[in-house]
């Protein structure tokens, strides 16, 4: 059967099934096109034509029940609506609540078509089978280039869609690479003749090609020492003033060669297993040699484009920077793949490190970025064979373009994959000398349309020495020798903090009164009826709440103490107990300072940085904390439980009822600056408290805010009794 064939079945039998509660299940080919394809559908389908209730994606948390409930809100001939579970726990949990939920598709007000991807039919059809028996019949949709054909022609979409690259404005980048700047006089000459060049080509051009953003992809100096980087701010800053670049739209990232290879002679050249990367890349405190290397590089930058840039320096969500180009929102994660880069044979020990892909792709989900780019200096076949392919991978899921350098040559590359994928764009280099090909490229990228056109450019002596070059993209010689690539689409899935602060905002909002959502709706700009607000309006001021509860006024206004304490105790539950490590024992000596510390790990990685600061009271802290122990030792955890004598100390590992040995008591506190001698009244506290619990273990959280940049830290002391306990420091 045709595409065009099967959505003409598909349609003829919602207009039999029209007031009629039946289910049709609707198979896209990834989560990464599952709204395009919706918006598709129900575009293609109105024009049967036929009313057709567009229901959205929705929220995993919620099943037949509330479909139900939402097609009695619409008057209309059919609906659709979408589902995308994030992974194969959030999958199982979303069939067993399919699967529970099924006798309510008895209540829908017409026929529903639920959309999903083929790994979310997978899931259901082996997780929910009773709930699959309810289906009236699965469609599998079209690929997504016929999909949009078919959609074109019945007229769903105008002959160029609204997203397409001519209409869009796009958002035009250069990308250079290896410059190997130094200061000897021989190649002082000739570096100046080549990039001064450059540096005229971009002032000539800048009219008719207007940059927004520069990428340099390391390799800037040639053996990583301050003076050669004394050019390299010299060059930077005469393409800055040419060009008009804002210094926070210009990003680096530094390759092998920006490495002072005499102070990293004695550092470890590899690693060689993931828990060590893991380690590496968690722990600021195993890096700090590593990145002594890369001194003088960050010295430099940092005075030219600002002390708080990422620079390539930073690791996980620190990696990532976001700017707004004409209304997009840009996300740049800047990654150092020289951090044991040290001679000419790297090759194969180079590491990027899981824990800082994936760090730095939840804060771009939560950032709602339009555009994801990465920038590194090497190419994927420099790393480490245990993580090669796996980082790739995680790149593909996250990243929309990559650009690097270090092999000296133009190179690119388009990846699609069930994961999602990417272009790959590798420079030449900027100079090499000028007997061999130095060269860059010009970009324009279309956020919407999902498209990226590469325009190379190349040295070449003579009156004009920075001209069009037509080897690199010959066969497109009737498009002026530039070539458009097609991003490959992506779902991007919020951060588990990020989903359930959304679900916590949202819920406030429609809770809250009518006095209460005016007052949302105004500062979110949502105009509201002067009569009574109905309901669909309510829930649209609260979706559009939970679209903003990275602003931390919007978070700290709307979300109460309540809600905040539920929102982050349910991340520590689904963050500590996917597939994470066992539970400890309370028979091992030492099981709280190993739960302290997988708690303190948590916080910093997941939490820290993502609520705001106005969520630092003790309240919400003690029940986050108390969380996420219950989930890491093998005991009861209570809060605030009352002892016999009236008092209640925070949390409570352990019951009454057990021996004293496996009982243990913590108390958490604010350090403030005014606070005084808090740390000795507080451990006055916990002593009073280890003696009327008869607890053998004590520990003491004390939370900095204002600090976060530090990692966490536990030592041991002793109360004034003279008990040892421990403190563990949190910074906020």
């Amino acid at each position: 059967m045709t595409p065009e064939a099967r959505i003409e079945e598909l349609s003829a039998r919602l207009s039999l099934a029209q007031g009629s509660p039946s289910l049709l299940v609707v198979v896209a080919e990834s989560d990464a096109t599952l709204d395009e394809a919706r918006g598709l559908l129900v575009g293609i389908l109105r024009k049967a034509p036929m009313r057709v209730e567009d229901l959205g994606a929705c929220d995993v948390d919620t099943g037949p029940a509330r479909w139900a409930e939402l097609t009695h809100e619409h008057e209309a001939d059919a609906y659709v609506l979408s589902a995308a579970p994030w992974g194969p726990f959030s999958g199982g949990a979303f069939a067993g609540l399919l699967n529970a939920e099924r006798e309510f598709l008895r209540r829908l007000a017409g026929p529903v078509l639920l959309v999903v991807s083929r790994e979310t039919e997978r899931i259901l059809r082996q997780k929910a089978p009773d709930f699959f028996t309810w289906a009236a019949r699965t469609y599998e949709l079209p690929a997504p280039a016929e999909l949009v054909a078919i959609a074109r022609k019945v007229g769903a979409l105008p002959e160029r869609a609204a997203g397409d690259a001519a209409e869009e404005p796009p958002v035009r980048f250069l990308h250079l690479s290896d410059l190997h700047l130094r200061p000897q006089r021989v190649k002082r000459y000739d570096q100046d003749r080549v990039l001064r060049g450059l540096v005229d080509f971009l002032a000539q051009d800048r009219e008719r090609f207007p940059l927004d953003l520069v990428f340099v992809t390391g390799d800037l100096a040639h053996s990583g020492k301050p003076d050669e980087f004394e050019l390299v701010v010299d060059l930077f800053q005469r393409i800055l003033d040419v060009t008009g670049v804002a210094p926070a739209h210009f990003f680096v990232v530094p390759g092998n060669h920006d490495v002072d290879r005499d102070v990293g002679r004695w550092l470890r050249r590899t690693l060689d297993k993931d828990e060590e990367a893991i380690t590496f890349f968690e722990d600021e405190h195993a890096r700090r040699f590593h990145t002594q290397k890369l001194e003088a590089y960050r010295q430099a930058l940092g005075s030219l484009l600002g002390e708080d840039r990422a620079l390539g320096l930073g690791v996980g969500a620190n990696a990532v920077e976001v700017v707004t180009v004409r209304g997009a929102r840009i996300a740049v994660a800047s990654f150092n793949s020289a951090f044991f880069a040290q001679g000419d044979d790297d090759q194969g020990k180079l590491w990027l490190g899981e824990p800082n892909i994936d760090r730095a792709g939840d804060r771009i989900a939560d950032e709602g970025a339009r555009a994801a780019i990465a920038l590194l200096h090497h190419p994927f076949e420099a790393l480490h064979e245990l993580e090669r392919d796996v980082i790739e991978h995680r790149f593909e899921r996250v990243f929309d373009i990559v650009l690097r350098g270090h092999m000296h040559q133009q190179k690119s590359r388009g990846i699609a994959s069930q994961r999602g994928g990417f272009v790959e764009l590798a420079a030449p280099s900027a100079y090499q000398g000028s007997p061999w090909p130095n060269g860059c490229l010009l970009g324009e990228l279309f956020p919407r349309a999902g498209k990226v056109r590469i325009t190379p450019y190349a040295y070449a002596s003579g009156a004009d020495p920075w001209v069009l070059d037509t080897r690199v993209f010959p066969d497109d010689a009737k498009d002026g020798y530039t070539h458009t690539f097609s991003v490959p689409g992506k779902k991007r899935t919020p951060s588990v903090l990020r989903r359930h602060l959304a679900q916590a905002a949202e819920e406030a909002v429609e809770a809250a009164p009518e006095a209460v959502q005016r007052q949302v709706a105004k500062v979110l700009g949502i105009e509201a009826p002067s009569s009574r607000m109905s309901k669909e309006v309510a829930k649209k001021v609260a979706r559009a709440a939970a679209a903003k509860v990275d602003d931390p006024a919007m978070l700290a206004n709307v979300v109460d103490e309540q809600r905040m304490s539920t929102a982050l105790s349910k991340t520590a539950a689904d963050e500590l107990e996917a597939g994470g490590p066992t539970r400890i024992p309370r028979s091992d000596p030492q099981f709280l300072e190993k739960a302290l510390s997988r708690v303190a790990e948590f916080i910093h990685h997941k939490v820290r940085g993502k609520v705001a600061k106005s969520a630092a009271r003790e309240e919400i802290l003690a029940q986050l904390i108390a969380a996420a122990l219950g989930h890491v030792v093998d005991g009861p955890v209570s809060v605030q439980p009352l002892l016999s004598d009236g008092t209640r100390p925070d949390i409570l590992i352990g019951s009454l009822n057990e021996a004293p040995a496996v009982r243990s008591v913590v108390e958490v506190k604010l350090a403030r600056k005014a606070s005084g001698n808090l740390h000795d009244a507080g451990l006055m506290q916990l002593d009073r408290y280890l003696k009327s619990v008869e607890a053998a273990h004590g520990a003491f959280v004390l939370v900095h805010t204002g600090e976060s940049e530090k990692e966490p830290c536990i030592e041991h002391t002793k109360t004034p009794t003279g008990r040892e306990i421990l403190v563990l420091h949190l910074f906020w």
